[in-house]
């Protein structure tokens, strides 16, 4: 799962308003931010602690104590500690519903990252509810945006998926693939992730023709979309080896394996770059 958080994300338009930047929180903050930037988490740490006491001066109905949160939650993530982000982000999207409602910017993004730094730690129970909050608010706000919303039924089919609730996690993968082949158009990366996560789901569900089918059709779709030798199509072709050799092709199996290896090799000399030639001493 992708990590995503910005650091500076909610907290610069809230310290814009030099009202805001002028009282000791809004230092504390500003402080804090600069540090992180210099790389001193530990002080950045340090200075956002003091401004939550400070925040929290302000009462119940201010949002500034939620808004440290926030920024605490990114800070965790930045050093490893998903664990305590995910504290931190479980209280800060608590102060945005109670202080601006829970359907604010700052509270649906403040859930997003509550999922992400409890999938950091695979802690898919956890995440469930957060990424089934965030898949109702894509149904109400993006009916023009399928994009978005195939996204979000997505993150929850890999949630489910991944605490092997396959049939509740079967139809999201479906419609997220309806919904990006209509949007898109058949040939779209988004589009093989779908087809990818189907494929392993029904082979999760021992349905090795369907895992093969679908696998197959994301592995043409990522060579149309990515390139022949892009490293997304050697795990497709690993992957359909995986389904192969579980059904019994062992000659297939073996064939996609070094397909996928070959392609896989490629991609990694692509990457070092050309290599200096060898210089020619001067001979005497």
């Amino acid at each position: 799962m992708p990590k995503k958080a910005s650091l500076a994300f909610l907290l610069c338009p809230v310290l814009l308003a030099s009202p805001l930047a002028a009282t000791t929180w809004g230092k504390q903050v500003n402080q804090a931010m600069q540090d992180q930037r210099r790389g001193d988490l530990k002080g950045a740490e340090d200075l956002l602690l003091q401004a939550l006491l400070s925040a929290q001066t302000y009462g119940d109905k201010d949002p500034r104590a939620a808004y440290t949160l926030d920024y605490l939650g990114t800070l965790y993530q930045q050093k490893g500690a998903d664990q305590d982000a995910f504290r931190v982000y479980t209280q800060a999207l608590a102060g945005f519903d109670r202080t601006l409602g829970p359907a604010s910017p700052e509270a649906m993004s403040s859930c997003e990252r509550l999922a992400e730094s409890a999938e950091a730690t695979d802690h898919w129970a956890e995440a469930e509810a957060p990424r089934r909050r965030l898949l109702a608010d894509a149904r109400q706000a993006t009916r023009h945006d399928p994009v978005a919303l195939a996204a979000a039924e997505n993150d929850l089919g890999l949630v489910l998926d991944a605490q092997s609730k396959w049939d509740e996690a079967l139809p999201l993968y479906q419609d997220a693939l309806a919904l990006r082949e209509k949007a898109l158009g058949d040939d779209a990366a988004p589009v093989a992730e779908s087809l990818n996560n189907l494929g392993r789901l029904w082979l999760m569900k021992g349905d090795d023709k369907k895992a093969e089918s679908m696998i197959r059709q994301a592995a043409a779709v990522d060579q149309k979309a990515l390139g022949p030798d892009d490293p997304a199509l050697a795990d497709d072709w690993h992957r359909l080896a995986a389904v192969l050799k579980r059904s019994g092709q062992t000659k297939a199996a073996a064939a996609a394996e070094a397909r996928g290896d070959a392609i896989a090799a490629a991609a990694e000399e692509k990457a070092k770059g050309p290599q200096p030639r060898p210089q020619t001493l001067p001979q005497d």
